[in-house]
């Protein structure tokens, strides 16, 4: 099971953030995220997933994104973002309702078209310390964006882009649903499981 560090919620329009700690995780609580809502977590290292993937290790110089691997269960789907580089980056998700999900463009004016992903709800998770680039510029995610899903509870994804030191990801979710966000290492990845 994961630890028990990792972080449960029942779907709200609130913003979470999750952290490895530092002084880093004092500013962002500070400036970035409402103290009512900020809730920090401790990325754990446990070994819940068993993965038999290959790692991909591209020259990063902070977390980047590299590929999602996705599944059904049972009673939950889940999403996994594999992640390049040598650390964590600090999290910070919302749930949203039928507003659909829009792409990092720098403007932060809201002109920015809608992604083409149909949903009731949406999730939008914003990795401080991360890029969606190789330190030598050249794209580091492997896979198209957006892609349309065929799940119980998640209806697609998109990597929504990077700016100056933070990357956006995005989920196309059925009905309000509970969620459980929590990241695990070697190979470093951000696992979200959505519940049915």
């Amino acid at each position: 099971m994961p630890s028990s560090r990792a972080l449960t919620r029942r779907a709200a329009p609130v913003s979470r953030l999750l952290t490895t700690g530092g002084a880093l995780a004092g500013i962002l609580l500070a400036g970035l995220v409402p103290s009512a809502s900020a809730t920090t977590v401790t990325p754990s290292a446990t070994t819940a997933v068993t993965a038999t993937a290959t790692t991909i290790t591209p020259d990063c110089h902070a977390a980047c994104f590299v590929r999602v691997r996705t599944g059904a269960y049972a009673d939950y789907d889940r999403i996994v973002v594999d992640l390049g580089g040598p650390d964590l980056p600090y999290l910070e998700y919302e749930f949203l309702g039928g507003t659909g999900l829009t792409p990092m463009s720098g403007k932060g004016d809201g002109s920015e078209p809608r992604v083409p992903l149909d949903g009731k709800t949406y999730l939008t998770l914003q990795f401080f310390g991360a890029t969606t680039y190789t330190t030598s510029g050249a794209a580091a995610f492997i896979g198209a964006t957006p892609k349309v899903l065929d799940m119980p509870s998640v209806k697609g994804y998109a990597v929504l882009g990077s700016f100056e030191g933070h990357a956006k990801f995005g989920l196309a979710l059925g009905d309000l649903s509970d969620y459980h966000v929590f990241f695990l290492s070697n190979p470093n990845r951000l696992v979200i499981d959505v519940y049915h």
